[in-house]
């Protein structure tokens, strides 16, 4: 059994190099999701600060010296919320494929490919997006969306045209002088660029040896890119199974229509509608000489495993964004050509865990009616949205007890169905006496037989009026008119409460009812004890007792200095050291084991890779405290408290913000680019950085076996973080968890 240590994990801000890796064929039986690979870019090593400093030294003759600080601060602020955020990541198959398409494009051109960078974001957005300093991000979702190589090509055309044309720079000196305009002055100036842009691509993408028929069908993957990847007709047996049965009559008769128009109103959008940009972009070839390409020159195979990779990512992407509909559809679409892949069905059993969950907990999210109002994901979603609580948790229950039948030794499944069990024992009206003992088919023909049985009576003995025999309590009388096989006798089989009918091996399973009332027990003893545990809230980890016994692992911390001041990063690095040597004395002081033989000394792949799957841990429970979901990432945080010989990871952050020597935009980087911020807690740090001189040190909990930040708590020094306070905060925080 492992321990549970506490581990003071913080991030890096080291330098490393760019470099490439081997191309592997992806096993989408047994997939991972996306993660970073290779050499550790400058863009992900240096901070901001330093990058801001770096820049301003650069001549540059298009840019005023008076502007400088405040362009290159409010970039490289919006680039890094991005690069440390848990969705981008480099040297991956996306990210090394999009390179390739940059390299034939720019085949004539190797200067300007040199000072390019490519990552991707795991996101479900269609999207790409190019930035002054050379950095373009492509999303996974754009990606998913599209037929060829040559789609690619064209948007990563479109972004080389921007860069190459300097129109971040162009945009910001724009708005500098036309800060007083109105929005649609500022938007028709980005919509001309738009146009230049595609104009632009056109040759980079001709040059290149790209297929002239694919460029228009490209804005086609824009304007329908509110739809999922595929369109693929969900069949009337989708929730059935061997034992289960979903009536025809709950699937909507009507289709939803697909309304999307080129000629929208772009007057309040900084982009050209479809119209517009098709138009222009076919006025431009008419003009030219046509010519004949390829689809795709990296190869067609290498084309689709790269777009099913970004298929793949879209069911993780959905989870953690509650997109749970699309998640499941996805799902449905992918094990069209992967029956077999044991991801698919593991991701299947998380979305229909949280689907019960969100149902349940009357989170609504998942099932806002903005939500798929056109295409064939509507018909599913539609069907979500009316489901009762008690009928989605039977569907969810009867589909994941049928796969961990199938699966005994899978471990991740088992804890999905354990959650399950959980769920069910939550769920109003979730009563295992309400079940039929019969499945749907087998209550019909009995429903028939008793109707046909009444219909050979003769009329006579009908009429006659039998004596009443009342037999039975009030109560049992109640339960017989309340259940499902008291109805099938009574002539009024319901079809409408179809999911009682499906779930006979479940609940005469005794393990299952073991498991079920031990649920139901906890749940009720967890109510009871919420009002007294309220005063623990105050302690640093109200839910671990006597941490003494436990070990702390340390790392290096991650300290964010916003002073413009040229010793920021000695400054930096100064506290660092100290830090780490504080917090080893305090923890000793206090009786801790303190362990640092995992203290790294640059900033690691497999660091950089494991704080993303902590954010996201985070990112996924944010903000919805009535629901236990089920980690996206489970297997890898097991192998994390594995690693670690932990059940919990500490996360620490610090900042120092001196308000009378800082430009208040460098704020923005160290708050919104943290781990984990509460609403409130965000506000408050907010606005006690800005109020003079201030250390907060906020402190983390990520508990590995659910993924759940388990507290997140501010702590505050009034002035700079000087050995001798900071030796004092610590010792204070140690003592707390006493």
């Amino acid at each position: 059994m492992l321990k549970k240590t506490f581990i003071l994990a913080y991030i890096l801000i080291l330098s490393g190099f760019n470099g490439l890796f081997a191309q592997t064929k992806t096993d989408f039986n047994n997939y991972t999701t996306l993660s970073s690979r290779g050499s550790i870019p400058e863009d992900f090593s240096l901070s901001t600060y330093q990058k801001v400093e770096r820049d301003i030294k650069v001549d540059r003759p298009d840019l005023a010296m008076s502007l400088r600080r405040k362009f290159y601060t409010g970039i490289h602020t919006s680039i890094d919320e991005i690069i440390h955020s848990e969705v981008c990541v480099f040297g991956d198959p996306i990210s090394e494929y999009v390179r390739d398409i940059a390299k034939n494009l720019l085949k004539d051109d190797q200067e300007t490919f040199n000072q390019l960078r490519f990552y991707t974001l795991k996101s479900n957005e269609t999207n790409a997006f190019s930035t002054d300093q050379g950095v373009i991000f492509v999303t996974t979702g754009l990606v998913s969306q599209v037929s060829s190589e040559a789609q690619i090509a064209y948007v990563l055309a479109h972004e080389i045209a921007h860069y190459k044309r300097k129109h971040v720079l162009e945009r910001f000196k724009q708005k500098t002088v036309l800060k007083n305009s109105n929005y649609y002055e500022l938007s028709t100036y980005s919509k001309e660029r738009e146009l230049e842009a595609d104009s632009d691509a056109i040759e980079i993408y001709k040059n290149a040896g790209y297929d002239e028929a694919l460029i228009e069908p490209t804005f086609d993957v824009l304007m329908y890119s509110y739809l999922p990847f595929d369109e693929v007709r969900v069949p009337e047996t989708f929730f059935n199974s061997k034992e289960f049965y979903v009536p025809s009559f709950k699937f909507p008769k009507d289709g939803f229509p697909i309304t999307a128009e080129e000629n929208y109103n772009d007057s309040k959008s900084s982009h050209p509608n479809i119209s517009k940009r098709k138009k222009q972009v076919l006025d431009v070839l008419e003009k030219g000489n046509g010519w004949n390409g390829k689809a795709d020159l990296l190869g067609e195979d290498r084309f689709y495993e790269i777009r099913n990779i970004a298929r793949f990512e879209t069911i993780r992407n959905a989870i953690l964004a509650l997109d749970l509909t699309n998640a499941l559809y996805s799902v449905f679409v992918l094990e069209k050509e992967f029956p077999n892949s044991h991801y698919l069905k593991v991701m299947k059993a998380k979305t229909l865990l949280a689907l019960a969950q969100t149902k349940s907990a009357s989170v609504s999210k998942p099932f806002e009616s903005k939500l798929h109002k056109e295409g064939e994901i509507a018909i599913l979603h539609s069907i979500l949205k009316k489901m009762e609580k008690l009928e989605l948790a039977s569907i969810a229950l009867r589909q994941i007890y049928d796969l961990r039948s199938e699966n005994p030794n899978d471990l991740e499944i088992q804890a999905i169905y354990d959650r399950m069990v959980e769920t069910a024992a939550n769920t109003k009206q979730f009563s295992l006496e309400s079940f039929s003992k019969h499945n749907y088919g087998q209550a019909l023909v009995l429903n028939k037989a008793y109707n046909d049985s009444i219909a050979k009576i003769p009329v006579d003995s009908l009429n006659k009026t039998e004596p009443d025999k009342n037999v039975g309590s009030k109560y049992d009388k109640i339960k017989k008119k309340r259940s499902a096989d008291g109805n099938i006798s009574s002539q009024v089989f319901d079809s409408t409460a179809y999911y009682l009918y499906g779930m006979t091996d479940i609940v005469s399973d005794s393990a299952f009812v073991k498991s079920f009332k031990a649920a139901q027990n906890s749940s009720l003893s967890s109510k009871n004890e919420t009002d007294k545990d309220k005063d623990k809230n105050q302690l640093l980890i109200p839910a671990i007792p006597d941490l003494k016994s436990k070990s702390i692992a340390l790392v290096e911390p991650d300290v964010e200095i916003m002073e413009s001041s040229k010793k920021t990063v000695k400054m930096s690095e100064l506290i660092k050291t100290y830090s780490t040597e504080l917090i080893q004395n305090e923890a000793a002081n206090n009786g801790y084991k303190l362990s640092t033989d995992n203290a790294p000394t640059e900033l690691s792949i497999e660091g950089i890779n494991t704080f993303m799957y902590l954010k996201s841990a985070l990112r996924q429970n944010d903000g919805y405290s009535k629901v236990n979901f089920f980690p996206v990432d489970y297997a890898v945080l097991q192998n994390l408290s594995q690693k670690y010989n932990s059940d919990v990871i500490m996360i620490p952050n610090l900042f120092y913000m001196d308000n009378r020597k800082s430009d208040p935009m460098q704020i923005a980087r160290p708050v919104l680019a943290t781990w984990y911020v509460p609403p409130m807690a965000l506000i408050m740090m907010t606005g006690k950085l800005l109020d003079s001189q201030k250390t907060l040190i906020n402190f983390i909990g990520v508990d590995l076996k659910n993924g759940h930040a388990d507290f997140s708590k501010l702590y505050q020094i009034n002035g700079k973080p000087s050995k001798v306070l900071l030796g004092s905060k610590y010792y204070e925080i140690f003592k707390s968890t006493n």
